[in-house]
């Protein structure tokens, strides 16, 4: 199956991490042209391009397949004997979207995932924290494409708002696990975005326009977003929390939750009714004696918020208003996060021994971190208003004079007026090449 998505994307398994920035940064035909529909050969291309050009509706392109068919096959169809589940059945599923995304992760080196998730973030989506390599099903942690990201929120003390803005890689959050247990006709994923942000699909769901039935890429990918509060009485959660999406049958993916589960502050999790012959229900039963806080939501069961005992709850899914289940679900979630003061640091996944962090075992991302270190280390802790003077003297006092006194020689001015200006900026341009050039601008450029 893995195969043939990539084959359907015209994707080699040899690209492999191969596919660079400078690769897609170009300026094509394809890149000038903007189409409704696209073929399926078009959908890594068409992904990338909207996705740098920070289209927030990148996740819900299109393909011709999608389109509507011609009213002689509509017709041939009604009053044929062909049954429409019959022809559903013989046409091929478009690709997911989400799979499109996870191909282009998985082609694109360290640089390009960078840019990649950076993109995305500002596109307020959900990003990539656990991604299975698609051929040794090994968990990658790609903590490399954090670095670039800052978050920024406000919180209330009493009358005070306190604003905070931080790298997310270090910041200290609660963390909200969500997982699926067996097959449910709820969507998880819609679910978490009614928590987050009512308008925007923070977590790609199965409602989402373009999503289809299959999916190869997205199972056993764990994604993260953050909630940041405004300092506004309307914030639904009053600090920055984290929240974390694992797709697919948790029961299935097993290290991932693993993992989830002892960083979470709290768990949530969807399921049918199971009895206690079922594979997931030993889990389900570890997570309950567990003394993390558990809420349990039964996708067969009608009940409001029910306090099995002290940190554990159960909350009804079937028939029920899902604005009201919304809302009881964030109180509970609010009211669980009072009571736990565990945080969770971006930085501390890496620490697990079952997972590979790309900046230790990619080569590039490790020389791009030891770089960007070596010259964050030369600025120190100077003061911001006197680090330009001192790393690009170029640049400083000297430079400023010598372009006033350009201003000034092409004003109309007498001959010998000129001359003295002209001398005088050469007399600048000798103290200029009288520095040398700094440590700082070397590292960008050891040949200097």
């Amino acid at each position: 199956k893995m195969e043939k998505l990539f084959r359907k994307l015209h994707v080699d398994f040899k690209h492999i991490n191969k596919l660079r920035a400078a690769d897609v940064l170009q300026i094509t035909k394809h890149s000038l042209q903007s189409n409704e529909f696209y073929s399926e050969e078009e959908l890594i291309q068409t992904f990338i391009q909207k996705l740098l050009m920070m289209n927030y509706r990148d996740q819900t392109q299109q393909t011709d397949n999608d389109s509507s068919e011609e009213e002689s096959d509509i017709f041939d169809d009604v009053f044929g004997n062909i049954s429409p589940s019959d022809k559903a059945s013989s046409q091929s599923d478009p690709v997911h979207p989400m799979d499109v995304q996870m191909a282009v992760f998985h082609c694109a080196d360290g640089f390009l995932k960078q840019l990649m998730v950076t993109k995305l973030s500002q596109c307020q989506y959900a990003l990539p924290l656990l991604v299975p390599d698609p051929l040794t099903q090994q968990i990658e942690f790609p903590l490399w494409t954090f670095r670039q990201i800052n978050k920024s929120w406000k919180m209330r003390n009493n009358n005070e708002i306190i604003s905070q803005t931080q790298p997310i890689y270090k910041a200290q959050t609660p963390m909200v696990c969500f997982f699926r247990f067996g097959s449910v006709s709820s969507s998880k994923s819609q679910l978490m975005n009614r928590l987050i942000n009512e308008k925007h699909n923070t977590f790609f769901h199965r409602n989402c326009p373009g999503s289809s039935r299959t999916r190869e890429l997205i199972d056993g990918v764990v994604e993260i977003a953050w909630f940041c509060p405004s300092g506004k009485n309307t914030d639904k959660f009053t600090d920055c929390v984290a929240f974390c999406n694992l797709h697919g049958d948790a029961g299935e993916h097993e290290k991932q939750l693993q993992i989830l589960t002892e960083m979470a502050s709290v768990n949530v999790v969807l399921l049918p009714r199971l009895d206690k012959y079922d594979r997931n229900a030993s889990i389900i039963k570890n997570l309950y004696k567990d003394k993390k806080l558990l809420i349990c939501l039964f996708t067969e069961d009608k009940s409001s918020v029910i306090e099995m005992k002290k940190r554990k709850f159960i909350i009804g899914l079937k028939d029920r208003n899902q604005s009201d289940v919304s809302e009881e679900l964030r109180r509970v979630i609010n009211d669980c996060l009072k009571e736990s003061s565990s945080t969770f640091r971006l930085e501390d996944v890496s620490k697990h021994s079952v997972i590979r962090v790309d900046e230790e075992d990619d080569d590039d991302c490790r020389r791009g971190r030891e770089a960007a270190q070596q010259m964050m280390s030369l600025l120190g802790n100077k003061d911001l208003t006197k680090i330009k003077e001192s790393f690009l003297p170029h640049q400083g006092k000297l430079w400023h004079q010598w372009c006033q006194n350009n201003k000034e020689l092409h004003r109309p001015q007498g001959e010998k007026i000129e001359m003295e200006i002209s001398r005088k900026n050469t007399e600048i341009r000798h103290q200029q090449h009288e520095f040398h050039i700094s440590d700082f601008i070397k590292s960008n450029d050891p040949d200097l």
